[in-house]
């Protein structure tokens, strides 16, 4: 009887709902663990980078720009997380001279991905030697929490003039000399956890608090790059248009909550701007090096 009632309560044991302990996104990948990644990078590769690029998937072709590149895959870095497309990967080599890291296909938190793991690469790129990082995505807050290592950047730090001054007057002026100027604007950029696209009322609220563009990307990397002390450039490319006229235009009876009222393409966008953008980066990226 003893040994009936033993078993039936390890049974009883078994079934009861376990325990389960959230893990601060901090701890996901601690200094050593990332350093580490950092080192297999650099022996892989015989590189030390300077410059780490981060692009959207419309400048995908910025990757063909990279002389002689060593194309390291997510699966064969230790303990660096799989991505969703089979063909992940880190590519290491120069562009116009300057030693880079790009990274192919990021990841979204609205892939499932936590925000450790979307800001990760940017972590990597600093312990390979990286100073200077550009981001590029196209559009239509994250923060940083748990313990803090300060090895990886000092609390609490300001977000003001993230975007670097020089790189981005630098910018308009090789867009004006390629003959781009016309499609390039200063703005600013919201992220939104997505996939859902916004409603009309928030892309209202949106406009009003001075927001340009939105998009589901681009800001885990820049708050990592910004607490790691590293100089930022990026760009969106607008492929969606707004769903609402601006309010003053708008039809006052609408319902302010309602959203697309049917399903939007995005835009055509040139190969031609595309080529024009991958132009810019280049050519942003030699200035860069020549003035180190």
């Amino acid at each position: 009887m003893a040994a009936r009632r033993l078993l039936q309560l390890e049974e009883e044991e078994r079934r009861k709902p376990k325990l389960v302990i959230p893990t601060p996104q901090s701890l996901f990948y601690p200094y050593e663990e990332v350093e580490a990644m950092a080192q297999y990078i650099i022996e892989t590769s015989h590189i030390r980078p300077k410059y780490g690029l981060i692009c959207g998937s419309f400048l995908g072709s910025m990757i063909s720009l990279v002389e002689q590149p060593v194309v390291i895959r997510f699966a064969d870095i230790p303990n660096f997380p799989a991505g969703i497309e089979p063909n992940g990967s880190l590519v290491v080599g120069n562009v116009m001279g300057a030693p880079i890291i790009a990274l192919v296909n990021r990841f979204h938190s609205c892939d499932g991905y936590n925000l450790a793991t979307c800001s990760l690469p940017v972590r990597v790129m600093q312990l390979c030697g990286v100073k200077t990082i550009m981001l590029t995505s196209r559009a239509a807050a994250t923060s940083l929490e748990g313990p803090s290592d300060p090895r990886f950047g000092s609390r609490p730090f300001s977000m003001i003039d993230s975007y670097d001054k020089d790189l981005l007057a630098m910018g308009l002026d090789i867009g004006q000399e390629i003959g781009i100027n016309k499609f390039l604007h200063r703005g600013v950029y919201a992220c939104l956890g997505g996939p859902a696209y916004e409603t009309v009322a928030e892309e209202r609220a949106l406009r009003t608090m001075g927001v340009d563009a939105v998009g589901m990307s681009l800001l885990p990397e820049v708050i990592a790059a910004r607490h790691g002390g590293l100089k930022i450039f990026s760009f969106v490319i607008i492929s969606w248009a707004a769903n609402d006229k601006p309010v003053e235009e708008a039809d006052k009876d609408a319902d302010p909550g309602s959203s697309r009222t049917e399903e939007k393409e995005p835009m055509e966008v040139s190969p031609l701007r595309v080529q024009a953008c991958c132009d810019l980066i280049g050519r942003l990226l030699y200035d860069m090096h020549q003035e180190r």
